[in-house]
């Protein structure tokens, strides 16, 4: 019944127009051809967009909703603890953006990025209990999201190479997003009370990590900055 309310309101002003330009004392002001026209034509904006406004998408979901933006920080939170000290095992699999299986046979590993480039991720390294040969590499990331929209299944994950005795860490390809919104036009917004500027635009990351389980014995060379942790 609330959408009637507009409708409503509407009427009212239409009727108390209709009286005005009835009366005797303003029938000279209003003989004006292009203020009746003026008049008439905000009138038949306002019933425009007073019909077409229930007709616009409402509540039609097409993507993820993040329900509370405190979920995220709680995601981010437990998932690095859990990754400095080790307890992958505690990691819930959703998180897994993808994993690595690369032999290696050398005593020494050369860690580096793709031109020199900041890394937009945490990496941690855990040596294992013996030299096995093989590097195992796993990308966890918690969810990301704009507004109330999730868009983690949008982004690339992260990449790595190993290219002879080093390891080449690259952020993930960029993608391009757009979004589009709808909101009542100025004319509604006038009897409805919403705000014209009100809306604004929340960006939630997530925590991204890679987490290298390598030889006992390796050496990592980094000739890339990256500031990465080993496990506790």
């Amino acid at each position: 019944m609330t959408f009637l309310v507009p409708f409503l309101i509407i009427f009212i002003i239409i009727f108390a127009i209709v009286r005005f330009m009835r009366s005797g004392r303003v029938k000279k002001i209003l003989l004006g051809r292009r203020l009746r026209w003026m008049l008439g034509g905000y009138v038949a904006i306002l019933l425009i967009c007073t019909g077409v406004s229930p007709l616009l998408p409402d509540e039609i979901v097409t993507y993820k909703i993040i329900s509370n933006s405190h979920d995220l920080d709680k995601e981010s939170t437990e998932l690095y603890e859990a990754a400095i000290e080790g307890n992958t095992a505690k990691i819930d699999d959703k998180f897994i953006n993808k994993t690595w299986s690369l032999r290696f046979e050398e005593q020494e590993l050369n860690i580096a990025t793709e031109n020199d480039e900041l890394i937009n991720s945490a990496v941690i390294v855990e040596r294992k209990p013996t030299n096995d040969g093989k590097i195992e590499a796993l990308h966890y990331k918690t969810r990301s999201g704009v507004n109330n929209m999730e868009i983690t299944e949008l982004e690339n994950p992260l990449r790595i190479e190993l290219n002879e005795n080093t390891l080449t860490i690259m952020n993930p390809e960029k993608v391009k997003l757009k979004f589009s919104q709808f909101q009542q036009a100025f004319t509604v917004n006038q009897f409805t009370g919403e705000k014209p500027f009100r809306h604004s635009t929340r960006f939630y990351g997530g925590t991204s990590i890679l987490y290298l389980k390598i030889p006992k014995d390796l050496k990592l060379i980094d000739n890339s900055n990256i500031n990465y942790q080993f496990v506790e």
